[in-house]
C-alpha cells in the first residue's frame, strides 16, 4: 500500500525536528563547555592576582555563558516536548490511514461492522488514558445497540 502525501511530509516534518533538536543539543553542549573554560579561566585570574579586572570579566562572561547554555537546555527540552507531540500524531496519522485500507480488503458485508469500530476508536483515542467506570461501559454499549 503507498502512502499519501501526507504522511511523507510528517515524516519530512518530523526528521527536520529531530535534526534540529539534534543541533540544538550540540549547540547546548558547546556552550556549556565554553562557559565552564571561561569561568574556571576567571576564577584562575582571579586567584594569581595577576589580572583582577580581566578575572572578573572572565568570570562574568563564564557565568553569563552558563546561563545562556541553560536557555539552550530549556529550549532543547521544549523542542523535544514538540518532537514527541508531532512523532504521535505521525503514528495515528498512519495507523488511520493503514486500517482504513484493510477494510477496504474486507468483504463487503464485514466492512459496515469493522467502519464502527473504527470511528468508535477514533473517537476514543484522544481521551485520557483511564478505567471505564461499568456504567460507562453499559452505555456505551447501548449506545452501540441503538445505533446498529
Amino acid at each position: 500500500m503507498t502512502t499519501p502525501d501526507e504522511i511523507q511530509k510528517l515524516q519530512r516534518y518530523y526528521e527536520i525536528n529531530l535534526n534540529h533538536a539534534r543541533w540544538s543539543f550540540w549547540a547546548s553542549l558547546v556552550s556549556v563547555a565554553v562557559g565552564m573554560v571561561t569561568l574556571l579561566f576567571g576564577v584562575f585570574m582571579l586567584y594569581t592576582h595577576e589580572t583582577p579586572a580581566a578575572g572578573t570579566t572572565a568570570t562574568i562572561a563564564g557565568l553569563l555563558s552558563e546561563f545562556i547554555s541553560a536557555t539552550f537546555f530549556y529550549l532543547y527540552n521544549k523542542n523535544l516536548k514538540q518532537l514527541n507531540y508531532f512523532y504521535e500524531k505521525l503514528i495515528k496519522f498512519q495507523d488511520t490511514y493503514w486500517a482504513m485500507g484493510l477494510v477496504q480488503k474486507l468483504p463487503n458485508e464485514k466492512q459496515p461492522e469493522v467502519w464502527v469500530t473504527i470511528i468508535s476508536n477514533l473517537l476514543m483515542r484522544n481521551e485520557p488514558k483511564s478505567e471505564m467506570s461499568p456504567e460507562l461501559v453499559r452505555a456505551y454499549a447501548e449506545a452501540m445497540q441503538k445505533g446498529t
